[in-house]
């Protein structure tokens, strides 16, 4: 799998694996079954996971999300071996996420709104790349997709593991996000 395939591999498990979940807004807490994490999320939540190459090697990336209101919610999570690496491998994943929407200049366009920037939950490593970044470009079928992401990681044994909960929809959801990131706790 290229580059572009870690963020495809999101995509298609937070919309095609997750289609099933309730349209109303319904918001819950759930525990990561295979990660320190809760996670807030507006519907029942669907789990899938499978191997992706990252540029590191094949991970085994696992996300959990749902799709409300014409809106997908979904929290992607691996983990590497080298906790050294943990920046550069949340660098790549975050441009490979921007490389999927598509815009006039190539690649999605950061919108730079209000709560975007360094996001650093309690417990998590402090790197230059934990952020939180709302962008905005055309999907697959030309489609315009606004995403509100952010990305981050923690030590986990001898390892750190990497997190990305992202918000696509075909509108900005400033309040949605801060509900859905505000929900995220480190376990």
């Amino acid at each position: 799998m290229k580059k572009t395939g870690l963020w495809a591999a999101t995509l298609l498990f937070s919309c095609a694996l997750l289609a099933a979940c309730s349209p109303a807004l319904n918001w819950r807490t759930i525990q990561l079954k295979d990660a320190p994490l809760q996670a807030l999320l507006p519907c029942d939540a669907q789990t899938a996971s499978r191997p992706v190459e990252l540029g590191l090697g094949q991970v085994p990336l696992s996300v959990v999300g749902c799709e409300a209101q014409g809106a997908t919610y979904a929290v992607s999570h691996f983990a590497v071996a080298e906790p050294a690496r943990a920046a550069e491998a949340l660098t790549f994943w975050q441009q490979a996420v921007l490389a999927q929407l598509k815009s006039a200049d190539g690649v999605a366009t950061r919108l730079n709104v209000k709560g975007d920037g360094p996001w650093v939950p309690k417990g998590a490593l402090n790197l230059p790349q934990s952020l939180r970044i709302t962008f905005e470009g055309l999907g697959p079928r030309g489609q315009k997709v606004v995403g509100h992401g952010l990305w981050f990681a923690r030590l986990e044994g001898s390892g750190a593991r990497l997190y990305h909960a992202v918000i696509y929809a075909d509108k900005a959801m400033p309040a949605e996000a801060e509900l859905f990131f505000s929900g995220l706790q480190l376990q």
